[in-house]
């Protein structure tokens, strides 16, 4: 299957609940590098700018309906057409009316190369909706997401920086790797990636993070097999940070799978660390990647809405990385733009609330509750803390000036930081730490 085939195949996986990730990965393997890098951008640009495709194309094609294979082909072909300078676009038309030449819809080839031929020649002239007339329109047609998140971007930071955010594309295909200090010192893990022509730069805020350029499949990498690296959002190492575990402390993880953050307050200090998870399958994830990583931590089942009794005040430190929409990271994994709807917000808030009621229970008198999400909505975040706090007189806010680094010290308010990509250039996460009252 050639490369424009195989992203069609992708999107309609995707479509189907698959994870982007997954079925790039999956699809791709074995293709030469050139074909492979092709490849992703297509699906990856084509699924970023979805909405606007959907809506270039329906502007010009006059079918109601229209079937899903033939519906792919044409986002492909737009997306090319729209932000693909290095290929003309007489091979973006034609490469599209030989695949479905090729397939089971062939009688559609003309149709598909009309409105192709139309795109081409009259893309100037679609009417988007208008900035003033349909503000959240205009957002969520221009940039890709969906209407619902436009408006709520609008409703909570206004519509300027809503227009920022959603307007924000990270440039640099980097992948963020964290080196493992029970292995090696970042120096060590730099000269072995410059030894095997890996490129990479510095993290932004973590001392332990590494960005490499370009790399597709890195669990391949001996360096990530032997355990001297993984793979972690900076962001993600922030939750860690802050969390700041001290040695001999009794640390918990509720949402822990697959274990990155349990990895690295584990690699921080010597403490007990005891990570949970919903899922067995997931559990038995986790137990791998510690054992790759050469951490100790044990590990349980358990649904974190439901309490134990037996850990009533036994941890120094207890963190609550909750099941959350992902809102944070659309800006890289554009997938998640189709998966969530505002319908299921409110399950999730409610989820949250509960882990946060029952978790907190295990904190010791003097100890630490670090709550985070990997979005950016203020009912997932902001709401949900205000809530806990005015029920829990017991916790207060504990300021995070002396566990942040110094580039982000003026972005936290309180006890509380809310992570943009487009001002930090990394995930949008929030975090809070509040400390329980002895």
């Amino acid at each position: 299957m050639k490369g424009r085939a195989i992203a069609v195949e992708i999107l309609m996986q995707v479509e189907e609940g698959a994870f982007l990730n997954l079925a790039v990965k999956k699809y791709l393997k074995g293709m030469d590098a050139q074909n492979r890098r092709f490849t992703a951008a297509l699906v990856y640009t084509t699924l970023e700018n979805l909405i606007r495709i959907d809506y270039v194309i329906d502007y010009f094609a006059s079918a109601k309906r229209m079937h899903r294979y033939i519906r792919n082909v044409l986002r492909i072909g737009v997306c090319q057409i729209m932000f693909f300078e290095s290929v003309p676009t007489s091979a973006a038309v034609n490469e599209c009316v030989k695949m479905v030449a090729a397939s089971k819809k062939r009688q559609l080839k003309g149709f598909v190369n009309a409105v192709l031929r139309n795109v081409t020649q009259h893309l100037g002239e679609v009417e988007y909706p208008g900035q003033e007339a349909d503000p959240v329109g205009f957002l969520s047609v221009l940039y890709s997401y969906p209407r619902w998140v436009a408006q709520m971007y609008c409703e909570d930071y206004g519509f300027d920086f809503a227009w920022d955010m959603l307007a924000y594309r990270k440039q640099e295909a980097y992948t963020s790797v964290r080196v493992n200090r029970l292995k090696l010192q970042r120096e060590e893990l730099e000269r072995k990636l410059q030894g095997r022509g890996l490129g990479f730069v510095d993290g932004k805020y973590s001392p332990n993070c590494l960005y490499i350029k370009n790399i597709s499949a890195i669990d391949e990498l001996d360096l990530y097999q032997k355990g001297q690296l993984t793979v972690q959002g900076e962001a993600s190492m922030l939750v860690c940070e802050v969390a700041d575990v001290q040695e001999g402390m009794r640390v918990l993880d509720v949402c822990a799978a697959p274990g990155g953050k349990t990895a690295y307050m584990a690699e921080r200090v010597p403490a007990y660390m005891e990570a949970w998870d919903l899922h067995e399958h997931r559990v038995q994830l986790m137990q791998e990647n510690f054992a790759r990583l050469g951490v100790t931590a044990c590990t349980r089942t358990q649904d974190a809405t439901q309490g134990i009794d037996e850990y009533k005040e036994q941890f120094d430190v207890v963190l609550v990385d909750a099941p959350c929409s992902a809102l944070g990271l659309l800006y890289r994994k554009p997938d998640i733009k189709f998966s969530k709807t505002d319908e299921d917000l409110a399950a999730i808030v409610q989820t949250q609330q509960k882990i946060l009621e029952t978790c907190a229970a295990y904190v010791k008198p003097g100890g630490k509750l670090v709550y985070s999400t990997c979005t950016i909505n203020r009912r997932e975040n902001d709401d949900n803390l205000d809530r806990f706090l005015a029920a829990h007189p017991e916790f207060r806010e504990q300021a995070l000036s002396e566990v942040l680094p110094e580039g982000l010290l003026h972005r936290a308010k309180g006890g509380r930081l809310q992570l943009f990509p487009h001002l930090d250039e990394i995930d949008g996460f929030y975090i809070a730490c509040m400390r329980k009252q002895a």
